[in-house]
């Protein structure tokens, strides 16, 4: 009888620790999952979790700073601005790989965006959140809809990758750290 106590007891606690680590997972991808794309590079004031299953104590929530850098516990400062999150995960796995863990399994989502900024003639310009599948139709509503002075049909974004002006619409995608202006009507 004991014996057969103790091993539903272990089958138990198997299972148990199964369907933690199975939520885990669907609970991470769902986060990962709001993600852009797989090509989104991280910048200034992404928001990002670093998740080490089945480490707790080395997993983070943290701020890229202005310089692009973050600063983990276990490996110090580290320059991310421009990388990807898989970029990221295989940078944290090879400096953690035999120092501090034998087999890391490390997962990064971004949790936050960072904000997009609107200004020019538009009624409440400033620095807004970002939010997946933003428009400058969006971002124009966010900030409050256009002045007196613009027709709401001429734009400029400025971002890191260069874009054609004359190809923007209210329908073309801002994205995190856009710099958006929206230029007076022409005359």
């Amino acid at each position: 009888m004991t014996i057969i106590f103790s091993l539903m007891s272990c089958v138990l606690f198997v299972l148990r620790r199964s369907l933690l680590c199975l939520t885990v997972v669907f609970v991470f991808s769902g986060v990962a999952s709001s993600q852009l794309d797989s090509n989104y590079k991280l910048g200034a004031g992404d928001k990002i979790k670093i998740l080490v299953f089945e480490e707790p104590d080395m997993s983070f929530e943290l701020t890229v700073d202005n310089a692009g850098i973050i600063s983990y516990p276990y490996l110090g400062e580290i320059k991310i601005k421009g990388k990807s999150t898989s970029e990221l995960e295989n940078e944290l796995t090879k400096g953690l790989k035999g120092r501090v863990l034998v087999k890391p399994n490390i997962a990064v989502s971004v949790v936050e965006y960072r904000p997009f900024s609107i200004g020019g003639e538009v009624r409440n310009p400033g620095n807004y959140p970002f939010e997946p599948n933003l428009t400058l139709r969006k971002a124009i509503n966010l900030a409050g809809g256009v002045t007196e002075w613009s027709n709401g049909k001429r734009f400029k974004i400025d971002r890191e990758q260069k874009q054609d002006d004359d190809l923007l619409s209210l329908d073309s995608s801002v994205f995190p750290g856009d710099v958006v202006t929206v230029l007076p009507r022409g005359f």
